[in-house]
């Protein structure tokens, strides 16, 4: 008679707690000039409060920081025009720069016209359809593209002319997560409602969602200005 094979106790390993990933770093890519003609022009006279519109997209967007702070850092960055001769506009580029700590890309006028407003309306042509020329779509698709490999890329924008750009992106990139756009949505280009459902479409925020909280809030404690990414887009 054989001996009986001694019996082994395997030792319980019990399951590894599931990995949590952390969240990318966010880039916010934002058209200045849309943001505040979109804004700009209400009834009751009420200006945006941008450190509040901060705070609404950090608070929608998991992983998103006002700018120099929490980690890993987010990236702001406005491209704008200013007449370098009109204070109001020269103030709001020092207020963004150094207050909020965005990267402001701005421009003249003349040179954010994707059309010159003379050939389209004659020369003297009316400001406010002059203005709705203003456009940074190229400079922010381009920025996109650089930055979506590592970061997860936040819009603010009217534009229908990102879509496709960011349609190529949520195909073919979204590594970090589908692209998110922002504005509010009474304003933004009606060609946009029927395509913000496509596979590809981008996330959609709805500003006019947080208009008692963007047009009613005091300002925040200013913050200090800290080094910029020191990434090239």
């Amino acid at each position: 008679m054989q001996p009986a094979r001694p019996r082994i106790i395997r030792a319980y390993v019990p399951d590894r707690e599931t990995k949590v990933e952390p969240s990318p770093p966010c880039a916010v890519l934002i058209d200045g000039s849309a943001l505040y003609l979109a804004s700009a022009h209400r009834p009751d006279n009420q200006r945006l409060n941008y450190p509040v519109f901060v705070d609404v997209l950090a608070f929608k967007v998991p992983g998103l920081h006002p700018a120099g702070e929490g980690e890993p850092k987010s990236i702001w960055s406005m491209w704008t025009s200013a007449d370098p001769s009109n204070s109001s506009q020269t103030r709001f580029l020092d207020f963004a720069e150094k207050r909020l700590q965005w990267e402001v890309r701005a421009c003249r006028p003349w040179q954010a016209h994707v059309v010159s407003p003379d050939l389209l309306f004659g020369v003297g042509a009316d400001l406010a359809k002059a203005n709705r020329l203003m456009r940074f779509d190229t400079s922010i698709a381009f920025a996109m593209a650089r930055l979506c490999d590592t970061h997860r890329v936040i819009v603010v924008s009217d534009s229908f002319a990102l879509r496709e750009p960011i349609a190529r992106v949520n195909e073919y990139l979204p590594k970090h997560g589908k692209v998110v756009l922002a504005f509010f949505g009474q304003a933004l280009d009606p060609r946009w409602r029927g395509n913000l459902q496509d596979p590809f479409s981008p996330e959609f925020i709805d500003l006019d969602d947080h208009e008692s909280e963007l047009f009613g809030v005091p300002n925040q404690e200013v913050r200090e200005p800290e080094k910029r990414s020191g990434l090239i887009f």
